[in-house]
């Protein structure tokens, strides 16, 4: 196996949080142009940069730390939940919690509308709180149906 792919897969968690927090300072860099213009949303954007460095990390910390103290064989792992492995479960639990967060975040706290309020957040051209709130439906959706089937099939070869 290439170093490369071998890297990734004993240190995929490493790889995930090196993209999330680059997604997270192209996140800050789009918002420049429009904090220029708008220089009370500036609060607005730091706290959204702020919410997705923290936030976004954090099942990739619970997966380095499987990693690392659990012994798991590589990132594979992750996706056979059934095993009952305690730091998989952790880390498919605190992708679920973050689910149920966003959600309330999104649909009950106004998420949708401070989204909209900050155009460029999600680098797209969104007008309106109920096309966040379908996007992000039809998002929760994808994961929802991505973690069922990690959940419903036995992936041959994957052990602990």
């Amino acid at each position: 196996m290439a170093p490369i792919f071998q890297f990734i897969f004993l240190n995929g968690w490493v790889v995930f949080i090196v993209f999330t927090v680059l997604n997270a300072f192209m996140l800050k860099a789009r918002s420049q142009k429009t904090i220029a213009r708008k220089p009370d949303l500036r609060a607005g954007y730091e706290q959204l940069f702020r919410g997705y460095l923290v936030y976004m990390n954090i099942p990739w910390l619970v997966m380095g730390f499987g990693m690392l103290v659990g012994k798991l064989p590589n990132i594979f792992s992750f996706f056979t939940p059934r095993q009952g492995n305690l730091f998989v479960l952790a880390f498919h639990a605190s992708i679920v919690i973050l689910w149920i967060l966003s959600v309330r975040w999104i649909y009950f706290k106004g998420g949708a509308e401070f989204i909209v309020r900050h155009p460029g957040a999600l680098n797209a051209e969104i007008n309106s709180p109920l096309q966040i709130k379908l996007l992000f439906g039809v998002m929760l959706l994808g994961g929802i149906l991505g973690m069922g089937f990690m959940w419903a099939m036995n992936f041959p070869g994957i052990t602990f």
